[in-house]
C-alpha cells in the first residue's frame, strides 16, 4: 500500500477522539491514526471501533498508535510503535502481509537502523506538549539528516504548526504531522498549511 505524501493526521483526547477524528476526516486527510493514552482499553476499543465506522469506504489509511490487537481487532490499516513497545520485527510476524507498521525514531542511527516498519516518524522536531513521554527534540537538521539516511518513508512530528512549517518543507520528508495546530483551527488554515508544504 503506498503511504500517502504531504499532512498525516491524529486524534487528541484534548479535544476529544472522535470529534478529533471527524474533523481529520472533514478535512479530507489520507492517514489517520486513533492516539489515546487515558482511557480503558473497552473505551479505546469502542471509540477505534468508532472511528473505523466513520471512515467507512473513504480513502483514509487508518493506524492505531501503539496497540496491535486493538488495530487486529478493528481491523485497522496499521499500528505505529515506539522504541518501548513491541520490536516491529516480532509484529510483523502476526499480522496481516499489508499491514502497515510505523515506528518513531529520534535519531539519526535509529532511522538509519529502522528495520521491518513501512514508515518512520521522526522527531520531536521542535518542542512539543501534546505528549507527556515525549523525547528532547532533535531540531530541522538532525531532521534533514534522518530522512538522507532513512530506507523508509518519513514523517516529521512534533511542534509543527503553520509558523514553522515553511522551514521543513526542503527537507524532502514524506509528509508532515501537527496535531495541536490542526486540530484547535478551521479548515482553511489546514489548507493553508498544505499549500505551504506542497509549494
Amino acid at each position: 500500500m503506498d503511504l500517502p505524501k504531504g499532512f498525516y493526521g491524529i486524534t487528541d483526547e484534548k479535544y476529544g477522539s472522535i470529534e478529533s477524528a471527524k474533523k481529520l476526516i472533514d478535512f479530507d486527510v489520507k492517514i489517520l491514526q486513533y492516539r489515546c493514552k487515558y482511557k480503558t482499553d473497552k473505551e479505546k476499543y469502542e471509540e477505534a471501533k468508532k472511528i473505523k465506522e466513520l471512515i467507512g469506504k473513504k480513502d483514509i489509511i487508518y493506524i492505531i498508535d501503539d496497540r496491535v490487537d486493538l488495530a487486529l481487532v478493528v481491523e485497522a490499516d496499521g499500528v505505529h510503535v515506539g522504541d518501548k513497545d513491541i520490536p516491529v520485527c516480532e509484529i510483523k510476524k502476526i499480522v496481516p502481509e499489508d499491514f502497515i507498521i510505523g515506528l518513531s525514531t529520534h535519531s539519526v542511527e535509529e532511522a538509519q537502523n529502522a528495520q521491518c516498519c513501512d514508515y518512520i516518524g521522526i522527531g520531536p522536531v521542535f518542542y512539543t506538549t501534546t505528549k507527556d513521554d515525549v523525547a528532547s527534540s532533535i531540531g530541522i537538521e538532525t531532521a534533514k539528516d534522518m530522512v538522507k539516511v532513512s530506507k523508509k518513508p518519513g514523517y516529521l512530528i512534533g511542534g509543527i504548526k503553520y509558523e514553522n512549517l515553511e522551514a521543513l518543507k526542503d527537507i524532502n520528508a514524506h509528509g508532515f504531522i501537527s496535531v495541536s495546530d490542526v486540530l484547535y483551527n478551521d479548515k482553511k488554515h489546514f489548507e493553508d498549511m498544505v499549500k505551504i508544504w506542497n509549494s
